[in-house]
């Protein structure tokens, strides 16, 4: 199967900007693969000179607690 072929798999890309900072989430990317998100999280979110930066397959992240969705309670999409 061709990259072209692929389905993307989205991402979170999480940062630290110094030692001792909190990881945070900074936002996402979508790619076909690890090595093509790391990439494009590099690139976009070039702004800072972190000390860390990672993307975690969205599918990976197992939820403790998860708020549920601002319009899930009307369940028309709203």
């Amino acid at each position: 199967m061709n990259s072209s072929s692929k389905q993307k798999k989205e991402y979170n890309v999480f940062t630290r900007i110094k030692r001792g900072d909190d990881l945070v989430m900074v936002g996402t990317v979508a790619a076909e693969t690890d090595q093509l998100a790391k990439v494009y999280a590099t690139f976009v979110y070039d702004e800072e000179d972190w000390v860390e930066m990672c993307v975690v397959p969205r599918e990976e992240i197992t939820w403790i607690r998860q708020p549920e969705g601002l319009f899930e309670k009307w369940g028309d999409g709203r």
